[in-house]
């Protein structure tokens, strides 16, 4: 018997033991395939989304040799929540003065700013020192549920005019410089047709930077990820097909609370209920706690016993 049972064994390790430096190559392959299309996509997605956009200045209107006003935007906080831009818009002197008095105006002008239907009035008086004001702009065409890809469309109308000897207003060039730059965000002016000639009317284009982007894809992915591997654990210890390791049920358990962290260290911290919330945040936590009370119930059915 002793004789036969070692036959048998030897036997076994003859055809076993080929097989085994067999699949070594092959999951090499498959590993170097995996590694290949991780990085395959990573490159793909940093081309679509440009993460080394940098904020630049544009400038808008007449020349700098005609304009009697000059004007300098600066995005300050976007809030797509309340669909809001909140704009500072300052008067910058004539880049020609260069005495201590070309930071006052040099005559009585008027500056209207149109948004939306409101129409702002900021009177300058000569001798005065140049203004800076801030304004509240709609966002338009965009929604916070689209985060972290939502874009938005804001809309500004910009003239200036002087009262003349006999009352009436006489419109004033107007040269203006926008700021393109914004934390979390990028901000693309554009000129649109006015109304009237001597209007300027710019367009805003406003979506988040593309590091904030790849981020939150990148992040909703980790989620799936995770939830995934809970899942396996889970089944294949229910259904029988591994064997049950109690250490599991503090990693299973780990998951269900690290899924909610990761989704509020998102950059710009959407509310609940965006798009992303619904296709991947709301089932990956409920697969979760599926996760662990699958594997709870097989400890409770095959449980080592006391």
């Amino acid at each position: 018997m002793d004789v036969s049972d070692k036959s048998a064994a030897d036997a076994t390790g003859e055809h076993a033991s080929p097989a085994r430096p067999a699949s070594l190559p092959r999951r090499a392959l498959v590993l170097a395939a995996l590694l290949a299309g991780c990085v395959i996509a990573y490159a793909l997605t940093l081309a679509w989304i440009d993460v080394s956009t940098a904020p630049v200045e544009t400038e808008f209107g007449t020349s700098a040799g005609d304009a009697r006003v000059r004007l300098y935007l600066q995005p300050i906080q976007v809030d797509p929540v309340n669909d809001s831009l909140q704009m500072r818009i300052s008067m910058t002197p004539n880049p020609s003065l260069v005495d201590a008095a070309s930071t006052a105006a040099d005559r009585d002008f008027l500056i209207r700013i149109t948004r939306g239907k409101q129409i702002e009035h900021v009177h300058i008086g000569a001798g005065q020192p140049l203004p800076e004001v801030t304004f509240e702009f709609d966002l338009d065409d965009g929604t916070v549920r689209d985060y972290p890809l939502d874009r938005y469309v804001s809309a500004m109308t910009l003239a200036a005019s002087e009262r003349s000897q006999d009352g009436t207003e006489v419109p004033l060039p107007i040269r203006v410089t926008v700021w393109e730059g914004l934390l979390g965000y990028t901000v693309k002016a554009q000129q649109a047709t006015a109304q009237t000639a001597d209007e300027l009317q710019l367009q805003f284009a406003v979506r988040r930077t593309g590091a904030v982007a790849f981020f939150g894809i990148a992040i909703y992915g980790a989620i799936i990820v995770m939830v995934l591997c809970a899942l396996v654990i889970g089944s294949l210890v229910f259904i029988g097909v591994r064997r049950i390791e109690v250490t599991l049920v503090g990693a299973l358990g780990a998951v269900i609370f690290a899924l909610p962290a990761l989704r509020m260290a998102l950059p710009g911290a959407p509310p609940l209920g965006v798009r992303l919330d619904v296709l991947v945040f709301f089932w990956a936590e409920l697969g979760a706690v599926i996760a662990l009370c699958l594997f709870v119930a097989a400890w409770a059915r095959r449980g080592a016993k006391p």
